[in-house]
C-alpha cells in the first residue's frame, strides 16, 4: 500500500512540468513544518487555507472564507495524517519539496496541495 501511495503521488507531481521532486521524510516535517506556525495551502482550483500544526497533535485550519475547523495530526512512516472536523477517518499525505522548494502535500487520490510560508 505504501507503495502504490507513493507511486500515485510521484505520477501527479512528475506528470507536472518540468518538476523534480524530492519525498520529504516525516520526521523533517514535524522538526520544520509541524511547529504551530501557519502553513497556507493551495488546492488545484486556487482555494486557499491556511493550516497550523502545532506540536501534541492539534491542528487547525481556516478557509479563506474565515470558517475554522479543529482536528488532529500524527506523523506516519512515509509522511503524516489529519482528521479535520467531524470526519469519520483520517486522511494521510505524502510531503514533496520541489526544485523550486515549495512542498507538496499529496492524498492518497493524487491531488496536490502546495504549502507555502
Amino acid at each position: 500500500m505504501k507503495t502504490q501511495i507513493l507511486a500515485a503521488a510521484l505520477l501527479a507531481a512528475l506528470s507536472m512540468p518540468a518538476l523534480a521532486v524530492e519525498l520529504v521524510p516525516p520526521q523533517d516535517l514535524g522538526r520544520t513544518m509541524f511547529d504551530g506556525k501557519p502553513i497556507t495551502s493551495a488546492d488545484a482550483k486556487g482555494r486557499t487555507s491556511e493550516m497550523a500544526f502545532a506540536e501534541g497533535g492539534k491542528l487547525t485550519r481556516k478557509t479563506s472564507a474565515g470558517r475554522v475547523t479543529e482536528g488532529v495530526w500524527r506523523l506516519s512512516d512515509d509522511g503524516f495524517c489529519m482528521k479535520l472536523g467531524e470526519a469519520k477517518r483520517e486522511s494521510c499525505y505524502l510531503v514533496l519539496k520541489q526544485n523550486d522548494g515549495k512542498l507538496m502535500a499529496v492524498k492518497q487520490s493524487g491531488q496536490p496541495f502546495t504549502w507555502t510560508r
